[in-house]
């Protein structure tokens, strides 16, 4: 984390879209190279990971029904070898950025370090591989080779989908079935509950992934509530996300070649096209870029932070009963 004591929070506007239909149809998953941008598609035109970059190009695609049938994670290392979790064949595959296969490990089963429909995945602090295991109600820890080390959660989550790590080595599970957020320990302690089922801000129907950034702020994929929305380090709702696309740049050539695309454009009710549906994955990065994998629109929608850091002798002491006034 940052030295922040607090921020002050300038505005989170809308920073860009990537990506349409016909390229990354039912994204599930994204991660970054140094230079291309990696995204996880399931369903739809193609189970496989699309590739683009940031002038929303496609470069094509790595992977496929020959690596994997039902992804539902990725991880993308520092050499850009691609980490995909697989529901269906309760594994995990490797490959290299090219699209090899490197190796695949998992084993189906209940016992200690099996899977049963693995689904989201973080990196921690040492590159090892924190993995949540969806059906036997868990969170793993394994070595980048599938060497077991940990289980977290055990007895405790239900169906969790979404994991984070954060730079004190934290765990942010977002645990599906019970609609919270619940952060554990290094060695698997429970810290802190964000949350409880609802449409009300703080609340969840069936939150999909959370993500952590270097100022400590969570952000949480609430899927059915078609929101994502942003809680402090301390677990307080800070505001909700949307959705406020723009068109991408790819998607922006392919309507303008089509002649009835343009006209029910033109008629449409432009904003219900910016809103999010089903959002299912955020990521956040170094830069403080916000991302957002659009499910059911088939697309990536980007924020990004503007905030100003604060050390404890700038601003006064925590209030009681605060009313925030604007100026």
């Amino acid at each position: 984390m940052t030295a922040a004591y607090e921020l002050l929070r300038s505005g989170f506007p809308y920073y860009m879209t990537l990506g349409q239909r016909r390229v990354t149809s039912n994204p599930v998953d994204i991660g970054f190279g140094k230079e291309n941008v990696y995204i996880l598609t399931r369903g739809g035109l193609g189970t496989e990971v699309r590739v683009i970059n940031w002038e929303d190009e496609n470069l094509g695609v790595r992977g496929g029904a020959d690596l994997f049938q039902w992804p539902a994670g990725l991880l993308v290392d520092p050499v850009e070898n691609l980490i995909v979790s697989d529901e269906a064949k309760h594994a995990v595959v490797t490959m290299d950025k090219d699209g090899n296969h490197l190796q695949t490990w998992g084993e189906h089963g209940s016992g200690p370090g099996q899977l049963n429909r693995p689904s989201g995945m973080s990196f921690d602090e040492d590159g090892n591989i924190v993995l949540t295991d969806t059906m036997n109600n868990r969170v793993h820890r394994f070595t980048r080779e599938g060497e077991h080390l940990q289980t977290v959660g055990e007895g405790d989550l239900a169906n969790p989908w979404g994991v984070t790590v954060d730079q004190s080595g934290d765990i942010y599970v977002a645990d599906w079935k019970n609609d919270r957020v619940v952060k554990y320990g290094s060695e698997g302690e429970q810290l802190m509950i964000i949350g409880s089922s609802g449409s009300e801000k703080g609340q969840f129907l069936r939150p999909s992934s959370v993500a952590v950034d270097k100022h400590g702020d969570i952000y949480v994929s609430d899927w059915q509530n078609d929101r994502v929305q942003l809680f402090n380090k301390g677990g307080r709702y800070i505001q909700s996300f949307h959705g406020n696309a723009t068109l991408s740049k790819s998607g922006q050539m392919y309507i303008l070649a089509n002649q009835v695309t343009l006209r029910l454009r033109a008629m449409g009710d432009v904003e219900k096209t910016q809103r999010l549906n089903a959002p299912m994955t955020v990521r956040v990065d170094d830069e403080f870029r916000l991302f957002i994998t659009d499910f059911g629109n088939h697309r990536i929608q980007i924020y990004k932070k503007e905030a100003v850091e604060l050390s404890e002798d700038m601003i006064a002491p925590p209030m009681r009963n605060p009313i925030l006034f604007t100026t």
